[in-house]
């Protein structure tokens, strides 16, 4: 059974007791430190430590105040590395034309966007090969007016020669009705055989006449073809030289 109440002590005493004494040693009580000899050198070496660390601090700050101004002059501008890698984009640049360089329009470091012009160009040769076509061009354009010309003359003698035959051929007409009626005369014994012979040798020359028309006729023709074939020749020249004049102008844009 357990009680709430507080529980009280009982004290007994003993008449006959006597207190032994305690076999036990007293309690030492801390003796103050002494110093020895033997701490002077660890004085010492405190005041060496005290002067060294404002000296290496000195150091430390003039080192670190001589790579700043280092740095801000040069060390900036400047890369430089033992063994090291850098990444960057790398962008090449090639001319649409070679040649030696004329001009260089950018300076070292300088920020550029496409379609900026880096150098120029001697364009001495360019403005040769445009000078050279631009000759060549007028002087086979000389070429094709001559033969133009030519062909018209070629078509005139075509025309004449063509008239010439259809008067010739008119005049064999007229020359063969008359050698028919001499030879009817001379059958009717009322023309001569005199006669006869005149109007066929009329006829003959005619004959001859109406066959040198048709050759004029066609050499006149042949001489057209030949023209024409020429003409065609030049132009087809001419339009290569404009395109080789318009290339080498192309080229001079470049420089």
């Amino acid at each position: 059974m357990s009680s709430n109440a507080p529980a009280t002590a009982e004290v007994r005493t003993f008449p006959n007791a006597k207190v032994q004494p305690s076999t036990e040693a007293p309690e030492a009580f801390p003796q103050p430190a002494t110093v020895t000899p033997a701490e002077a050198p660890a004085k010492k070496k405190r005041s060496v430590r005290s002067l060294l660390l404002p000296i290496i601090g000195l150091g430390l700050l003039g080192a670190a105040g001589w790579y700043g101004y280092d740095y801000w002059t040069d060390g900036r501008f400047m890369i430089s590395t033992d063994d090291a890698y850098v990444q960057a984009d790398m962008s090449f640049v090639s001319p649409k034309i070679s040649g030696y360089v004329d001009k260089v329009l950018v300076s070292e470091n300088q920020q550029v966007k496409a379609g900026d012009p880096l150098l120029t160009i001697d364009d001495g040769d360019y403005k040769i090969a445009v000078a050279q076509a631009e000759a060549q061009i007028a002087t086979l354009a000389k070429t094709l007016d001559r033969i133009d010309a030519q062909t018209k003359a070629a078509q005139a003698s075509l025309q004449q020669a063509q008239a010439q035959k259809v008067a010739d051929q008119a005049a064999a007409d007229n020359a063969a009705r008359a050698q028919d009626r001499a030879a009817q005369l001379l059958r009717t014994h009322v023309g001569t055989q005199a006669q006869l012979d005149d109007a066929q040798t009329a006829l003959d020359q005619a004959k001859a006449a109406l066959v040198g028309a048709d050759a004029q006729i066609a050499a006149a023709q042949a001489n057209i073809g030949v023209l024409e074939a020429q003409r065609a020749e030049s132009a087809s020249t001419l339009a290569s030289l404009q395109l080789g004049r318009d290339k080498a102008a192309r080229d001079l844009s470049f420089t």
